[in-house]
């Protein structure tokens, strides 16, 4: 038996279906040899004895005799329906399904959606659904889903979805079907978009208050305060609460990049394209597939370049690029397919930490292990290009290395070791000083004269402090007095016996070891 397909113009259907119209709309069968009324509405019709309404509609002579090869027009609303339920392709991250009047639950893979269900995407999470008529819909991160009738018209193969959008984004790739019956519609807060055979995004905002629509195939009709905006193919519109959707306007073009990578080895992973004038930020995403139903990476930025940091496994990924507009408009697709190829991992540096000063020349350089490396490599140089003075080793499976370094600033990296030895990536470039701490003055002498203790050294820090005890072992410290000079007059203590040391400082405060010990011996105060 073979079906027939009405040829309503694209605009007309969607505008029709956007109006709530399906139920107005008649599909044609195209008779075979042995048809009848009786025989069809047995078939197709949900009370087979209304074969006489298809009579008075077709103006039929004889019910059990129909030619051959003639369309016959059925009325959607005689037809038999039956449930079409969605099927979830695809989660990632913290998603979360309720059914009508239920409970949240963790949403799998697998899972059945029949109607009435809400889809509650966390951050950095998605979702994707494969609908009974073979359109694919996605399902961003921090988007509240929730899934309307989901119909089937029994053997005629028309299906009906109604999707309500209520924050957040959703992409899809709708059934190219014709059928006058069918239909998808997604409502939102401040506007419905009827759609068929194509390809759009819809982008509701957080406050519920404006609708972005991008149509990248076929037509949207977007409608508002009793008014309808139809959207082509590489255009977009914007609809805000209480107004009628605005005219649409073209999308920016996909964005241009020269050198984005086939093969990408080192991480953290980074792409970086040319800059746009109209271009407000820029969109990333990359997936598992290049019809973006398994998405693992999608963020926006403010400048062209786009950092990728939490990595999955190994193997073929697509990288998608657009700009957004002025508008908030997001434009058409730049896909480039590229291999990641970085496991295992580059270690994460624990210790030192990155520009700690180390006092001592013997540093202990720490790392956090990586399960699956078979070693480690260590560079350490004086430059951040590795260039100079590079200390090279490689460790086996251990987390630490300790190492004599000279006097300066060092820089140092890590990378794992493969099966054959081979390093990976490397991991973030840390540094870190080698800077001891002043040396102990020497050369102390200190005498009294004119009434004031005069006290001077040799030694090359910027700071000193000059302590005054009343015992050798510093415990009772009666004084302590500030110089930036190896020399310095300070008042006289009271008649006594008392020990005098200098302490140094470098320009960061940090303490040097004190001069040895003076003793003093005041006879007189005056």
């Amino acid at each position: 038996m073979r079906h027939s397909m009405t040829r309503q113009p694209l605009w007309l259907m969607a505008l029709s279906l956007l109006a709530g119209h399906c139920a107005a709309a008649d599909w044609l069968y195209l008779t075979v040899r042995g048809d009848t009324l009786m025989s069809i509405g047995q078939r197709y019709l949900t009370n087979p004895n209304h074969w006489d309404k298809l009579q008075q509609l077709n103006r039929v002579a004889n019910p059990k005799h129909l030619p051959t090869n003639t369309h016959l027009r059925i009325p959607v609303e005689l037809l038999k329906s039956n449930p079409a339920p969605a099927k979830v392709s695809y989660v990632d991250g913290n998603v979360r399904i309720r059914p009508d009047g239920g409970s949240f639950r963790p949403l799998k893979p697998g899972d059945l959606i029949s109607g009435g269900e809400t889809v509650l995407t966390g951050p950095r999470s998605h979702a994707s659904y494969i609908l009974a008529d073979g359109s694919r819909v996605s399902q961003a991160d921090s988007t509240k889903l929730v899934f309307g009738k989901l119909t089937g018209y029994g053997a005629t193969g028309m299906v009906s979805t109604e999707l309500n959008l209520e924050a957040g984004r959703v992409e899809a790739d709708a059934s190219k079907q014709t059928f006058p019956g069918t239909g998808f519609k997604v409502t939102t807060p401040v506007a419905v978009a009827g759609l068929r055979g194509t390809r759009f995004r819809l982008n509701m905002a957080e406050d519920g208050k404006t609708l972005r629509n991008e149509v990248l195939q076929g037509a949207v009709g977007v409608g508002a305060q009793n008014q309808e905006t139809l959207v082509g193919a590489g255009f977009g519109t914007l609809a805000e609460s209480g107004k009628a959707p605005e005219a649409p306007r073209p999308l920016l073009p996909a964005p241009t990049a020269n050198n984005l990578p086939d093969k990408v080895t080192d991480v953290p992973v980074r792409f970086a394209w040319l800059a746009d004038t109209k271009a407000q930020a820029w969109r990333a995403q990359i997936a598992r597939d290049a019809d973006f139903h398994e998405v693992v990476f999608d963020n926006l930025f403010w400048q062209p370049v786009a950092t990728w940091r939490d990595l999955p496994g190994d193997g073929r990924y697509v990288l998608r690029l657009r700009a957004l507009d002025n508008a908030g408009l997001e434009g058409l697709n730049l896909d480039h397919p590229f291999e990641l190829d970085i496991r295992p991992l580059p270690p994460v540096a624990r210790l030192p930490d990155d520009g700690q000063r180390l006092l001592l020349g013997h540093a202990a350089l720490a790392w956090e292990a990586v399960t699956e490396a078979n070693g480690y490599l260590v560079q350490i140089a004086r430059d951040r290009n590795f260039r100079q003075a590079l200390i090279e080793q490689r460790v086996a499976k251990v987390k630490q290395i300790d190492i004599d370094l000279a006097e300066g600033t060092h820089y140092w990296r890590l990378a794992s070791l493969d099966e054959q030895g081979t390093p990976r990536g490397w991991g973030k470039t840390r540094s870190f000083r080698v800077q001891p701490p002043p040396a102990s003055p020497s050369d102390v002498l200190a005498s009294t004269r004119d009434g004031a203790l005069s006290v001077t050294w040799q030694g090359k820090a910027p700071e000193y402090r000059i302590e005054i005890a009343s015992d050798p072992q510093f415990k009772q410290i009666i004084g302590r007095h500030r110089a930036v000079t190896q020399e310095v007059r300070i008042s006289k203590p009271q008649p006594g016996r008392y020990w005098l040391r200098v302490v140094p400082y470098d320009a960061e405060g940090t303490q040097g070891s004190a001069s040895g010990s003076v003793p003093i011996k005041v006879s007189s105060y005056f």
